[in-house]
C-alpha cells in the first residue's frame, strides 16, 4: 500500500554530504542530471585527487567503481553528481547523535474554534473536562469561538530511553493517549526539523502522529502531538548513477552498447561528448549505469534540501497505493440470510446500488483506471466484521464503508488506521470516533458543528429581526432551541415565546406583532403536528399584515415534509437547515431516478435521505478523491445531487468531519434557493 520513498537527487548520509564547498569542476548533463567531471592528469593518484577536491577516496570510488579495480589512467574522466556535492556542510558534533529532549510545557494554549465543545476538546487531548475547568474556571459556564483555554498535559511519567530506540512498551500507534504523548504549540520560526531536534524525535514521527501537517501547512500557533526521545532514522531508496569504463571492441555501436548495458543512446553520447560518431576500437567509453541504493535520512542533519526531504517523507506516509487500481469494500448489513430483509437492510442495498452507479460515472471520466468493489454482508454482527478483517484480503482495500453500528465502526476505524485505509461512516450521526482515528471520515455533519453554522447563518440573515418562539407544551422541544436561546442571550438579543395549547389562532399571533418590525418565527418542536397546528395562522397573518415583515425558521426534519407543506413554506417565506437536500423537480434528480429504474427495475425507497442518492454522492466524492492522488489531506469541496462534502480534520491528529450544511429558502416567489455553508 505504501509508495516507495524515492530521493532522486539527495544523498543524506553519504560522505559527500560532509563537503565544505562545491567542487571546482566543470559540469556535464547526462540523462537530465548534472555531474561534475574531472580529467585525470599524469601522476595523479586517488589520494592526490581526493586531497585536491576536498573529498575522500571512497567518494571517488562510489561513483567510479572501476578505479578501485583498474586504477587510474591519465586522460580518464571521473564523475560526481552535482546534487551530492553542492555546498553540503559537515554536521556539528552535537547533532550527530540524539540528545536529551527539551522539557515539554506543563500546559499549552488552545483557541476555541467554531463548533467545538468542552467535551470534544477534552477528548481530543486525552484529559477530562474537569482538568480543563481547573485551569479555566470560566469554561464551566460554557465556551465560545475565539476563547483561549489553558490545557494541562496529561499527567504521565516519561520513560527512559537508550540511544536511538524508543521504549518498546510505549511504541504503539494506537489512537489513544499514552504515557509518552505531549502536546506542543508550533512557535514562530519553527520548522519540522527544528521541532524534531528540540524534542529528540524525527520528522517521520511528527508526521505519523500528526497526519494533518504537511510541508505546506506547518504553521505557527498550531498544536501538534509529540513523543519526546523517539528518535529514528528513515530508511529510503534513491536512484543514483555509477560510471563504468569500457574498452571499445570491433563492431561496437552506440545502439548495441545501449542494449547491452541497458542505457539510452543519448545518455551514452552525453557521457562521452569527445567521442566521434563512429566508435574507435581500443578507446575508453564511459557507461552511466543507474542503480538503486538505500540511504538513511537523519532528522538532525544540517545539510541538503530540507524542504524536498520533508516532501519525500510526507509522500511516503500519506500517498500510498499509487497504481491505477482503487479497491473499495462496502461492509453493510444487507441481511441476505433473511428471506425478507427488513427496510433498513433494503436501504443499505439501495446505497450499494447507488454506489455502483457512481463507479460507472467515475470510470467514464477516468479511462484506464480500475475500480474494484467488494460487498460484504455484515449481518449486523460485530463478529462477522471481525472475521472479514481476519480474512487477509481487507488490508488491500483503499476505502471501507462502514455500517451504522458504533462498535463495528470502532473496529473498522482501528483497522483502517493500522493499514492506512480510508474508513467512511456514511450513516451514524452520533459516533465521534473521528476524534481518535486519523483515516476515519464522518459524512454526517456533527450536531455541534451544524449548530455553529446555523448560528452564524442566523446572525447574518436575521440581524435586526424580533425572535418569536412557538411552543407546544405537549411536544418535545428540540435540543437546538435551548442552544439558540443561550446564543441569543450571549448576543443580548431579546426573544419572546408564544405557547400553543391546541392550535395557533391568527388573532393571537397578530396581537404579538408590532407594526414596522421584522419577525422570525421559530417553532420549538420539529414534528408535523406543530406545522398542522400553526401554518394556517401564520399564512393568514402573512397575507393580512402588510405592516410587518414575517418569515419562518424550521428544522431539518421539515425537508421530508416538502411534498405536503412545500407550497405553505413558500407562502410564509420559510428557511430550513439540513445535512442534505434534494430539489425533487430538478432535471438532474429526474434523470438519476430514471437511470436507477433502468438499471434495477425499481425506484428508490422513499426515505430521508434517499440511500441510493447517498451511495451515489459519496461514491462520486471518494472515488474522485482517490483518482486525484489518494492523499486525504487534498480533499476538496463537493456538491452532489443530495449531499455536499467539506471535510476537515478536527485536529492535526484526528480524522475528518463533514462541515457542510444546507440552508434552504422557500421564497414568496415560489422558488427554492439553496445555500451551502
Amino acid at each position: 500500500m505504501k509508495a516507495k520513498l524515492l530521493l532522486a537527487t539527495i544523498l543524506i548520509c553519504a560522505s559527500a554530504m560532509m563537503l565544505q564547498a562545491r567542487l571546482p569542476l566543470p559540469i556535464r548533463v547526462i540523462g537530465g542530471t548534472k555531474f561534475y567531471y574531472h580529467e585525470v592528469e599524469k601522476k595523479e593518484t586517488l589520494y592526490s585527487i581526493a586531497h585536491k577536491l576536498g573529498i575522500t577516496e571512497a567518494d571517488i570510488a562510489k561513483y567510479n567503481p572501476g578505479v578501485a579495480q583498474d586504477g587510474l589512467k591519465a586522460g580518464q574522466y571521473l564523475f560526481f553528481p552535482v546534487a551530492d556535492f553542492a555546498g553540503h556542510k559537515r554536521p556539528s558534533a552535537d547533532t550527530s547523535q540524539p540528545g536529551a529532549a527539551a522539557a515539554p510545557p506543563q500546559s499549552f494554549t488552545h483557541t476555541v474554534e467554531k463548533g467545538e465543545t468542552l467535551y470534544g476538546i477534552s477528548k481530543n487531548y486525552g484529559i477530562s473536562t474537569a482538568d480543563i475547568i481547573r485551569l479555566n474556571p470560566e469554561a464551566n459556564a460554557g465556551i465560545r469561538e475565539g476563547q483561549t483555554l489553558q490545557i494541562p498535559q496529561a499527567q504521565a511519567q516519561q520513560p527512559a530511553t537508550q540511544g536511538n530506540e524508543a521504549p518498546v512498551t510505549a511504541d504503539t500507534d494506537e489512537p489513544q493517549q499514552d504515557s509518552t504523548m505531549v502536546y506542543v504549540t508550533i512557535r514562530p520560526g519553527d520548522t519540522m526539523f527544528s521541532t524534531a531536534k528540540r524534542y529528540n524525535t524525527s520528522i517521520d514521527k511528527l508526521m505519523e502522529l500528526n497526519p494533518g501537517i504537511s510541508p505546506q501547512n506547518f504553521k505557527s500557533g498550531d498544536i501538534i502531538r509529540i513523543r519526546p526521545n523517539y528518535y529514528t532514522t528513515i530508511e529510503a531508496e534513491r536512484e543514483t548513477t555509477e560510471f563504468h569504463t569500457y574498452e571499445i571492441q570491433r563492431g561496437d555501436t552506440y545502439f548495441s552498447l545501449s542494449r547491452r548495458f541497458n542505457v539510452s543512446v543519448d545518455d551514452l553520447k552525453a557521457a562521452n561528448p569527445d567521442m566521434k560518431k563512429k566508435l574507435k576500437r581500443g578507446k575508453t567509453l564511459y557507461i552511466p549505469v543507474k542503480k538503486t541504493e538505500t540511504v538513511l535520512i537523519d532528522p538532525s542533519m544540517t545539510g541538503g534540501n530540507r524542504q524536498e526531504i520533508i516532501q519525500e517523507v510526507y509522500d511516503s506516509i500519506h500517498v500510498f497505493n499509487d497504481d491505477n487500481n482503487i479497491n473499495v469494500a462496502l461492509m453493510l448489513p444487507f441481511m441476505l440470510n433473511q428471506t425478507r430483509p427488513n427496510k433498513q437492510a433494503r436501504l443499505f442495498t439501495e446505497f450499494y446500488k447507488g454506489f455502483l452507479m457512481a463507479v460507472d460515472t467515475i470510470r467514464k471520466q477516468n479511462v484506464g483506471k480500475s475500480i474494484n468493489v467488494y460487498a460484504f454482508d455484515t449481518q449486523d454482527s460485530k463478529s462477522h466484521v471481525s472475521s472479514a478483517l481476519k480474512s487477509g484480503s481487507m488490508d488491500s482495500m483503499d476505502i471501507i464503508f462502514t455500517p451504522d453500528d458504533s462498535d463495528q465502526i470502532d473496529l473498522l476505524a482501528q483497522f483502517g488506521t493500522e493499514n492506512k485505509i480510508a474508513v467512511v461512516n456514511s450513516f451514524s450521526l452520533k459516533n465521534d470516533n473521528y476524534n481518535d482515528y486519523p483515516t476515519l471520515f464522518q459524512v454526517n455533519t456533527p450536531q455541534n458543528y451544524m449548530q455553529a453554522k446555523l448560528f452564524d447563518f442566523f446572525d447574518e440573515t436575521f440581524h435586526g429581526y424580533e425572535v418569536l418562539f412557538l411552543n407546544m407544551p405537549t411536544e418535545e422541544e428540540k435540543e437546538m432551541i435551548g442552544e439558540l436561546r443561550a446564543h441569543l442571550d450571549a448576543k443580548g438579543v431579546p426573544y419572546t415565546t408564544l405557547d400553543i395549547e391546541t392550535s395557533l389562532q391568527a388573532d393571537t399571533l397578530s396581537q404579538s406583532l408590532t407594526p414596522g418590525r421584522k419577525y422570525v418565527i421559530i417553532p420549538t418542536s420539529s414534528g408535523r403536528n406543530i406545522l398542522i397546528k400553526s401554518l394556517d395562522a401564520i399564512k393568514s397573518v402573512k397575507l393580512d399584515r402588510y405592516d410587518v415583515n414575517l418569515c419562518l425558521l424550521g428544522h431539518p426534519e421539515w425537508t421530508t415534509y416538502t411534498a405536503e407543506f412545500g407550497a405553505d413554506f413558500n407562502q410564509v417565506d420559510t428557511y430550513l437547515y439540513s445535512r442534505f437536500f434534494t430539489k425533487h423537480d430538478s432535471q438532474d434528480i429526474h434523470d438519476f431516478d430514471e437511470k436507477y429504474h433502468q438499471w434495477y427495475g425499481e425506484y428508490m425507497i422513499y426515505a430521508a435521505p434517499k440511500f441510493g442518492l447517498l451511495g451515489y454522492d459519496t461514491g462520486c466524492y471518494f472515488l474522485s478523491l482517490f483518482m486525484n492522488g489518494k492523499d486525504y489531506n487534498n480533499n476538496f469541496n463537493y456538491t452532489g445531487l443530495q449531499n455536499s462534502f467539506d471535510f476537515d480534520r478536527v485536529s492535526n491528529w484526528s480524522g475528518f468531519i463533514n462541515k457542510s450544511v444546507y440552508f434552504i429558502h422557500f421564497t414568496v416567489f415560489n422558488t427554492i434557493e439553496t445555500i451551502i455553508k
